[in-house]
């Protein structure tokens, strides 16, 4: 009795796990129908970010600059004088237009873009994360899904041509996990959000307070998405489009630290959000297969088949990954196999760390979480 009690739970568990999995592959690659581009270069205003060397990279700063040419406004952003990031722009492009100033919010990444977001004139506003090598293209086909119903467009960033294992695995990140289960959550009409492009009508944004709008929630890119739903009165969406990251080399400490920041924000967001963060542990490949082979045990299979059950699972877990991939053109080949599947099994791991830096998120060498503070019974509110 108690051995197929187990057996029943732990296939049952695999079997739920293997289905979100599949399911969320499945939501994540339905595009939305799209109207013909009618935008033209002269609508955009492109706010870039800039803090350091590294996010002056050539491919970025390049990008930019074919931009400008086309006839889109750019407008680069830095906070002080004496950060590399201008001497390496002009180096690279001596002609850029650079603003520099920086506000006072406890966000230094908005600190760095205000200035940006009020000096652009074009009816068009794109915040672009720093190394984001956006296309025009990429812009007038977001620009489409705007209307009267939809205030805010996103365009996920996808990792780009990794050198390195390090680089690899911060493309599982990117690319295998995060796009795959925001996009899909999107599809459900859940407001999500993550870095890439935040595209949308310069009317709008004044009208739901300007920066302000980006400072509301702990994540400037999840403050922008609630505070259009809630207070914009508009939905917003995941775009078709994926600007490429071009990641070249990684140290493993940066990806790693990347990560936990990210999480730890997350769990600093809605309720609902964190209840999804917590939950992501349970439902990967590795308690996935742990589950599977306990309830095979269970049923009193031979070590050998369990072993050959266990690899059906993996490539099974791994195709649909690749399908997700595949209809967004991004490559799966046998590293990023091997960087997936040290993703999923490195996720316990993950959240205990960001669950217990939630309070102190080094964004760049200053904490984001010291300026913010609960405000009644929503953690991701500070006080004002």
């Amino acid at each position: 009795m108690l051995a197929a009690v187990l057996a029943w739970i732990g296939l049952g568990w695999w079997a739920f796990t293997t289905v979100i999995h599949w399911l969320s592959a499945a939501l994540a690659r339905r595009r939305r129908p799209a109207a013909a581009a009618h935008h033209a270069a002269a609508d955009f205003s492109i706010v870039a970010p800039l803090a350091g060397r590294h996010d002056a990279s050539p491919a970025y700063i390049g990008a930019l600059e074919e931009l400008s040419h086309q006839g889109t406004e750019v407008l680069i952003c830095v906070a002080g004088e004496g950060d590399e990031a201008i001497a390496q722009t002009r180096a690279l492009w001596p002609a850029a237009p650079i603003l520099i100033g920086s506000d006072d919010t406890f966000n230094p990444k908005m600190n760095n873009v205000r200035k940006g977001l009020e000096a652009a004139s074009r009816s068009v506003v794109v915040l672009c994360d720093a190394g984001v090598a956006v296309t025009l293209d990429d812009l007038r086909r977001a620009a489409t899904e705007l209307s009267d119903k939809v205030g805010l467009v996103l365009g996920l960033k996808a990792g780009w041509a990794p050198a390195n294992f390090a680089a690899e695995l911060e493309c599982a990140y990117i690319n295998g996990h995060q796009a795959r289960f925001l996009l899909a959550a999107d599809r459900l009409g859940m407001p999500v959000a993550s870095g890439g492009m935040t595209v949308l009508a310069r009317g709008v944004l004044e009208e739901i307070g300007g920066h302000q709008a980006f400072l509301n929630y702990i994540a400037d890119d999840y403050s922008i998405v609630r505070t259009m739903r809630d207070r914009g009165g508009r939905t917003t969406w995941l775009g078709n489009t994926m600007p490429h990251l071009p990641v070249g080399q990684r140290k493993w400490s940066d990806v790693w630290r990347r990560q936990v920041r990210w999480a730890s924000t997350r769990l600093n967001l809605t309720w609902e959000v964190r209840m999804l963060a917590l939950l992501d542990p349970a439902i990967g490949w590795f308690p996935s297969g742990v589950a599977g082979a306990a309830g095979l045990v269970a049923l009193g299979w031979a070590p050998t088949q369990i072993a050959m059950a266990l690899l059906a699972h993996s490539v099974a877990w791994l195709a649909a990954e690749a399908w997700f991939l595949a209809a967004y053109g991004l490559p799966f080949g046998p590293r990023a196999w091997a960087a997936s599947l040290a993703r999923e099994t490195l996720v316990p791991v993950l959240l205990i760390q960001a669950w217990r830096g939630r309070r102190n998120i080094d964004w760049r060498g200053t904490d984001l979480a010291a300026g913010w503070r609960p405000a009644g019974d929503d953690p991701s509110r500070r006080y004002v």
